[in-house]
């Protein structure tokens, strides 16, 4: 009887730990992030800069043409990782997550609250292995570690209505990513860097709460762009050297393939956020490919005219539609400028190439272990490609980067999934960044509290997207809003698309009145066509809501923003 009892001992203990080693069959998530890539950078969405690893990856999945973004790197991040409109945690009018930006107003506060939970934090809770590799941007720093030098500029960059009190050091820690759910994370905290490092130079990135030891593993022949005196002076310093160096690009997704490897081998299923610094500025990269597109980049307008073209034949673009391209970075401009550009460009494609290979040594990755079959991969841009690249990238929707037109907001991504998600589909429906983090905790069983450190977080803004994802046809949301330096714009069922004041605040603040622009985005996705005058009880309608979102969201009027700073010129 006893080795009876003992046999059944020894067999519950074995039958429980095979249940706690089995395998979490929940898929794993990996979410990649580029930073100002136009609409149409890339081979399936239109363009002509090789991306074959993304293309790949659209043909085994899903691509959006109707995926916004909102318009700015920090605003975008904010929303993605919390899922509420960025100005309920810091992040509305266009604010970025760096400290000369931060603000006293709540709205603006360029930090994420601690109250407010990260899609990290809730996965992790919920069994997942969580990591980042790449830009934060998002508010935080080591002040409370620092020398007396880092306090010193904390008040030189901020109103005197802002105190650093001991208060504020430890909010400013909480609010980085190690303290914010990522249990592994190898970041680049701010907005703007060098890409390359040599081993001789300082940089800026953090492996969990210590600062990161680089490897110097590739030799480069390092092509710096810079055009002001000040990127001269603080971006300049390795153009032309050859050597061992850290780009950032290759150096990051090493980084993230140690991680996935390492999580593969564990029984719980993991997510990565990988947050790609290119193709922001400064404009980096190796000098081989930069070469290869300036000889591609001939004929500007051949380009821009090819991007439409191909955007339409990709079933991206309506063939009936119209643009309204300036183009005037590259007509009307003398060669010098026309030159200048060209190069900017050809920087900027070199970027995106090198980001498509690392994004192939991903899936590589996942493939090698065995997981590319149970893993969800999402592909964005944070929003469309920045002014110093005009329109040509962002083709054929007009405007840029934090401004609130198509090409600023809208981005291209793209979804895979095997056996979940439809290959070689294109899905139309109007899908918001703040959408993901909904989808997220469907897909991963994860419940969004009622209660968080001890308080009621901001319900989610976002809604999953889910059945989408699976090829069902599901509504717009019933409205949209996004805010920038004083523009403001409102998307209505999908289809009305109100905005006021657009361009920068600045330019349109001597005009008398409000200007007002209103498009059917059904029948004029590129905007040409401005009917606010024909519907101005629509406009009445669209502008009250945009107001009592604003009101909601506690949102400053940008007029009284630049009396506080009223040297910001972005």
């Amino acid at each position: 009887m006893k080795n009876f009892n003992f046999t059944l001992f020894t067999l519950i203990a074995c039958l429980c730990c095979f249940m706690v080693q089995a395998k979490d069959k929940r898929p794993n998530i990996i979410f990649i992030l580029s930073d100002d890539a136009g609409y149409t950078d890339l081979g399936s969405f239109g363009g002509e800069i090789d991306t074959p690893n993304l293309d790949q990856m659209a043909k085994q999945g899903m691509r959006f043409s109707s995926f916004y973004s909102n318009a700015r790197c920090s605003p975008t991040r904010a929303s993605l990782l919390t899922g509420v409109d960025a100005a309920h945690v810091g992040f509305g009018g266009g604010v970025v997550g760096d400290w000369v930006r931060e603000l006293p107003f709540k709205a603006h506060r360029g930090r994420l609250p601690y109250e407010q939970p990260l899609i990290s934090e809730l996965l992790a809770d919920n069994g997942y292995q969580t990591m980042m590799v790449g830009k934060w941007h998002l508010g935080g720093s080591y002040v409370k570690d620092g020398p007396q030098s880092l306090i010193e500029q904390w008040r030189s960059t901020h109103p005197p209505s802002m105190q650093l009190t001991p208060e504020e050091m430890q909010a400013d820690y909480l609010a980085l990513p190690p303290q914010r759910g990522f249990q592994q994370s190898f970041v680049f905290h701010g907005a703007q860097g060098n890409l390359f490092y040599t081993p001789t130079d300082r940089h800026l990135y953090y492996e969990g709460n210590q600062k990161a030891t680089l490897k110097y593993d590739y030799h480069y022949n390092m092509h710096a762009y810079a055009k002001s005196e000040f990127e001269k002076k603080h971006y300049a310093a390795n153009h032309g050297k050859q050597g061992k160096a850290f780009y950032a690009t290759d150096g990051m997704t090493d980084r993230a393939v140690d991680m996935i490897q390492q999580a593969t081998k564990k029984s719980q299923p993991f997510f990565m956020y990988m947050a790609y610094r290119a193709p922001h500025k400064p404009l980096q990269a190796p000098e081989e490919l930069v070469q290869k597109y300036l000889k591609r980049y001939q004929n500007l307008q051949q380009i821009a005219d090819e991007r439409h073209k191909h955007s339409i034949e990709q079933g991206l673009f309506p063939q009936q539609a119209n643009t309204d391209i300036k183009n005037h970075l590259w007509k009307n401009a003398s060669d010098e400028k026309v030159q200048a550009f060209r190069l900017q460009s050809a920087v900027h494609a070199a970027m995106m190439e090198k980001l498509d290979e690392n994004v192939g040594k991903l899936i590589a990755s996942l493939k090698q272990t065995g997981e590319y079959e149970n893993t969800l991969i999402v592909y964005m841009s944070d929003n469309g490609a920045a002014s110093h690249i005009g329109d040509l990238m962002n083709v054929p929707f007009k405007g840029v980067k934090a401004l609130l037109w198509e090409g600023g907001a809208r981005a291209h991504a793209i979804a895979t999934w095997p056996g979940v998600i439809k290959e070689n589909t294109i899905n139309d429906d109007v899908i918001w960044v703040g959408d993901w983090m909904p989808t997220l905790l469907e897909v991963t069983k994860t419940q969004f509290p009622t209660f968080f450190r001890e308080s009621s977080p901001k319900p989610l803004d976002g809604r999953s997207v889910l059945a989408s994802l699976k090829g069902d046809k599901i509504q717009p949301p019933e409205t949209l809003f996004f805010n920038d330096k004083g523009q403001q714009s409102v998307i209505y069922q999908g289809r009305w698309k109100l905005l006021s004041e657009p361009g920068w605040y600045l330019q349109t603040l001597a005009k008398p009145g409000i200007n007002y622009e209103l498009y059917d985005l059904f029948n004029d996705p590129g905007e040409t066509n401005n009917l606010a005058k024909k519907k101005p009880e629509l406009v009445k309608k669209l502008d009250k809501l945009s107001q009592e979102w604003k009101q909601k969201n506690q949102i400053v009027d940008y007029a009284d923003i630049i009396k506080i700073k009223p040297q910001d010129p972005f």
